[in-house]
């Protein structure tokens, strides 16, 4: 993460993350899209933050195969989604960028 935004990212499975994922939602009544900022600290996670948002990671998301629209669509045409906690491509890498150039007059 840098100035808050999300610029790089790999897809992993770890179901201790996915626990505390399940808990959160079901303790804290969250619905809809939400961005959640969790960190590894020796081996146990930590939610630190949590936005009712797209969040930078989305585009890394949506090529590991979460279909956020169809998710939101079904929830506006009063459908529930099926849990899908870990069903997603491992091993994809997301990395953004932006380049500066100087050069002379």
């Amino acid at each position: 993460m840098r100035a808050g935004e999300t610029d790089k990212g790999r897809s992993f499975q770890d179901q201790k993350l996915f626990d505390l994922i399940t808990k959160f939602i079901d303790e804290s009544g969250f619905r809809g899209q939400i961005d959640i900022d969790i960190f590894d600290q020796d081996g146990t996670y930590y939610i630190s933050e949590v936005n009712p948002r797209f969040g930078g990671g989305y585009p890394h998301a949506y090529e590991c195969g979460v279909d956020h629209m169809t998710l939101i669509k079904n929830n506006l045409e009063g459908k529930e989604n099926p849990v899908h906690i870990g069903d997603y491509e491992e091993g994809l890498i997301m990395m953004k960028y932006n380049e500066i150039m100087i050069r002379k007059e």
